[in-house]
């Protein structure tokens, strides 16, 4: 099922008069929806920022000489990783 289609019949159930059980049901439902949208959205934002983080072995490497500012390994170091 499509996610119009979901959307769709998500509308059909509020509009409905349903059973006191499903309209519960329904509205957890839609809850759950909106949580795993927002955990999504924070899962996106964190995934873009994963290219500025500076690991412990990058920057224990670039105290120690070892590692260009980029992060290229110097010298015959690079034959390890």
């Amino acid at each position: 099922m499509t996610n119009k289609a979901r959307e769709w019949q998500d509308q059909k159930l509020k509009a409905a008069k349903l059973d006191y059980r499903l309209a519960i049901a329904v509205g957890i439902r839609e809850g759950e929806k909106q949580l795993l949208q927002q955990i999504d959205e924070i899962f996106k934002e964190k995934e873009l920022e994963l290219a500025q983080l500076e690991y412990y072995q990058e920057r224990r490497l670039k105290d120690l000489g070892l590692c260009g500012e980029t992060g290229d390994i110097l010298g015959d170091l690079g034959k390890f990783f």
